[in-house]
């Protein structure tokens, strides 16, 4: 871990400060979608306007590194998210914020593209887990310095929002100390997205799993806490509980993972996820929340991870920046789903819906990559 730190520090600390004002801007936008009561269908375009926008920038991700290179192609995005996390702060329109939402998750995808390519082409297989899994908990981390800010809406959303703009400026001083600035790459080659999936199809399908359990916890999760009843402190306490227990995670699976059969790394943690998903029907308290946010935090957060390693293990070195766009697209499909799936769950059967719909198809995959590894195992005998 001090290696992979020693080698990555500034790009990964310039990820904190990115996701630091994107984790406050996120959690702005989910409670005051809910505080305004926005109807079904224009709460969940809001929330899923950011991940029609990550789908758009992770496509045109590998071509703006092709054309420029790594450094400034993460510069070219980060300006845009920057720019439009500004606007939040001077718009309260639910339309205006769809259109900034989708700006912004253009950005970060992109940012994220250029990233994960990055530490892709830097990094040998045997190691990939674990630096992928230090890369997802910085991430975290900066996520939950966002969600400790939220305490400070006393000082108004505008400079929130502000904040959170300056902090992804901030991220750009960092690259100056990156010591891979432009990693070696080979001639990129394209991968379609099917032929990704007939490689990998359970690394895929867990990463679009991890991107629906990471918007039906970021984006519509402090929307629960805000339906429940509860107070910014508890939403905060929510999401930081959350988070925390996903960076705890993630060196101890990222070791397994490395070590072990990635597809049953992900069976294993898709079933934990789903069981916690269960247990927040057992009521309103506020145990009961905290103890579905750790469990799905520490089982959800790892999932990305995990499978793009698994699907990384399929590819030659050169199709390495195409595919890491192509993980994030997947992400984003799951994404994209949660909130407005979600939203309508919330409508119709309140809280429970939310528990009840996020379990399913955690669960679902679980049983679907245990019985595929037997089938597998049994062909194989």
């Amino acid at each position: 871990m001090t290696n992979i730190l020693r080698l990555w520090w500034p790009l990964l600390l310039a990820v904190a400060l990115i996701q630091a004002g994107n984790g406050l801007t996120g959690t702005l936008v989910s409670v005051s979608s809910e505080a305004q009561g926005l109807a079904p269908w224009l709460k969940g375009l809001v929330l899923s306007a950011f991940y029609a926008g990550s789908c758009v920038g992770a496509l045109l991700g590998p071509s703006a590194i092709a054309r420029t290179t790594h450094v400034a192609s993460f510069a070219i995005f980060t300006v845009v998210l920057a720019a439009a996390t500004v606007g939040f702060g001077l718009s309260e329109d639910a339309m205006v914020w769809a259109g900034l939402r989708f700006a912004a998750g253009f950005g970060i995808s992109g940012m994220f593209a250029t990233v994960e390519s990055w530490l892709n082409l830097g990094t040998k297989d045997a190691w990939r887990a674990r630096v992928f899994s230090i890369y997802i908990m910085v991430q975290l981390g900066g996520l939950a310095a966002g969600q400790l800010l939220l305490n400070a809406r006393g000082l108004g959303d505008a400079v929130l929002f502000f904040l959170a703009a300056a902090a992804s400026v901030a991220a750009l001083g960092c690259l100056r100390f990156e010591t891979v600035r432009n990693p070696p790459a080979h001639a990129p080659t394209h991968i379609r997205f099917r032929e990704l999936l007939r490689r990998a199809p359970m690394g895929v399908a867990g990463v679009a799993l991890a991107g629906f359990a990471w918007a039906g916890l970021m984006a519509s999760g402090p929307a629960l806490v805000e339906l429940i009843g509860l107070d910014d402190f508890a939403k905060s306490m929510f999401m930081a509980l959350a988070i925390v227990a996903g960076m705890l995670a993630q060196a101890p699976v990222g070791w397994a993972a490395d070590h072990a059969d990635r597809r049953l790394v992900l069976a294993g943690l898709a079933a934990l996820a789903g069981l916690a998903a269960l247990l927040g029907l057992l009521g309103k308290e506020m145990w009961v929340l905290l103890t579905f946010a750790a469990l799905f935090g520490a089982s959800t957060f790892p999932l990305y991870a995990v499978g793009v390693a698994r699907a990384n293990e399929t590819l030659a070195q050169s199709e390495r920046t195409a595919a890491s766009a192509a993980m994030i697209v997947f992400f984003t499909a799951g994404a994209f789903v949660a909130p407005p799936i979600l939203a309508y769950a919330t409508a119709v059967a309140g809280a429970p819906g939310y528990f009840i719909v996020t379990a399913l198809p955690h669960l679902a995959f679980a049983l679907a990559a245990v019985s595929a590894l037997r089938r597998r195992t049994a062909q194989s005998s």
